[in-house]
């Protein structure tokens, strides 16, 4: 069955006028299909800034008159690219909050460890190192370290697959798109915890309080356990 008679042309002009309608008229569904979701709507919020998280730990740390801050967060996110996204975005809004020489944010997955002493190697997602003068900090030659561990988490919140490590251009990118950095959640800050919102701790790194002694912020975070790498503590 015909539904336009062989006879009747729409002129071109015609043609585009009724593309714009269809399209205005919540057409776009349809015509993602064919061009791309992400250029007609945009990137999912994700994609940009990352998911929600909980905040599970604070840890301030007093070294050679430098303060340094380190957020232990959870959330739920799959993909890796998301999870160092989350990092990022914590930190930036974390250092909007506080003062520090350099501000430390480590991800967990929803399903990862509950205490801080099981938060390291593989339940390690993401992490996220700032530091404003990063000349002052003892392995860092620049102002941000983003790494993460593809591939989804397992049952138990850990994380097997690759390691990468951002460039400084796909940081600054990143870190670029967003405008308003959000916090994550703090259930700490309003007197609960349950293990997923403990309240901040105060540590000295001068005299190893709490294993944070010997520190070295820089180094990779999650891999000591496999290279026998000692610059960060193994007992967070």
């Amino acid at each position: 069955m015909k539904f336009v008679p062989a006879k009747l042309r729409l002129s071109r002009k015609v043609l585009v006028l009724v593309a714009g309608v269809l399209v205005l008229s919540g057409a776009s569904g349809a015509a993602a299909v064919f061009v791309g979701r992400d250029a007609i709507l945009g990137p999912p919020a994700e994609k940009v800034t990352g998911v929600s998280c909980t905040v599970v730990n604070t840890v301030r740390l007093e070294r050679d008159g430098q303060h340094w801050v380190r957020r232990y967060v959870r959330a739920h996110a799959l993909d890796g690219d998301v999870r160092v996204k989350t990092a990022l975005r914590v930190a930036g809004a974390f250092a909007n909050k506080e003062e520090a020489d350099l501000y430390q944010v480590v991800l967990l997955d929803d399903a990862g460890p509950a205490h801080r002493a099981d938060m390291r190697g593989r339940a390690i997602g993401a992490e996220v190192l700032f530091a404003r003068n990063p000349a002052v900090i003892p392995g860092m030659t620049a102002p941000f370290v983003a790494r993460y561990v593809d591939g989804a988490p397992s049952a138990n919140g850990e994380f097997y697959g690759e390691k990468h490590e951002l460039s400084l251009d796909e940081i600054k990118e990143i870190v670029t798109a967003m405008s308003q950095p959000e916090d994550c959640s703090d259930p700490g800050s309003e007197g609960g915890e349950d293990g997923h919102g403990a309240p901040s701790e105060v540590a000295s790194a001068d005299h190893g309080s709490g294993g944070h002694g010997d520190e070295t912020p820089a180094a990779d975070h999650g891999g000591e356990e496999e290279r026998g790498e000692g610059a960060h503590d193994e007992g967070h």
